[in-house]
């Protein structure tokens, strides 16, 4: 199982009918926005991971701590919070860096899917603990082999959580393993 997979079965499928329901369409159209937002929202985390001007050590932090990969047994708990909205965005913001960030995002999901830039940027911050939880489940699965494992070089660091092949780039292993998801 992989990133989008974890994802897309958060809650035995009930994050689906929650974002169908929250955006008035129906779970096929749901299931599409969130593939989109997801793949955004992954790679906003492998490009901000790859450049050597970003601190990424928040990221690692948030991968590290297991409630929002506990959140995604049971997501309408959380998405039904009405703190995780405030609490999300301080996730997106480590996912995307700023509100700007953010918005091109929103803009980049809303050309490829036809939905509405204010749709997509009010689910944003409601999916990001949920992408991190996806995030941190497939890194922590026995479902990715043993030989693609991370190492544990470069120091722990973020890097080297998601280097799966160890050879000094992110780029496709994150990739991958998203890109295995989407089609």
């Amino acid at each position: 199982m992989g990133l989008m997979d974890i994802l897309m079965q958060a809650g035995g499928g009930s994050l689906l009918n929650q974002v169908a329901k929250q955006a008035g369409i129906d779970p096929n159209q749901a299931g599409d926005l969130i593939k989109s937002v997801g793949s955004a929202m992954f790679g906003q985390v492998k490009g901000r991971v790859e450049s050597p001007k970003v601190d990424s050590s928040g990221l690692e932090d948030l991968l590290k701590d297991s409630k929002f990969a506990n959140m995604l047994e049971n997501p309408d708990e959380h998405l039904q919070n009405p703190r995780m909205k405030e609490k999300g965005n301080d996730i997106l913001s480590y996912i995307t860096g700023s509100k700007e960030g953010s918005r091109e995002v929103a803009s980049q999901v809303s050309k490829k899917t036809g939905f509405d830039m204010s749709l997509i940027k009010s689910l944003l911050p409601m999916l990001a603990p949920l992408v991190i939880g996806s995030l941190s489940k497939g890194l922590a699965s026995d479902d990715v082999p043993v030989n693609m494992k991370p190492s544990g070089s470069n120091n722990g660091s973020l890097i080297g959580m998601l280097d799966f092949d160890n050879d000094g780039s992110i780029m496709d292993d994150v990739a991958s393993l998203a890109m295995k998801y989407i089609f």
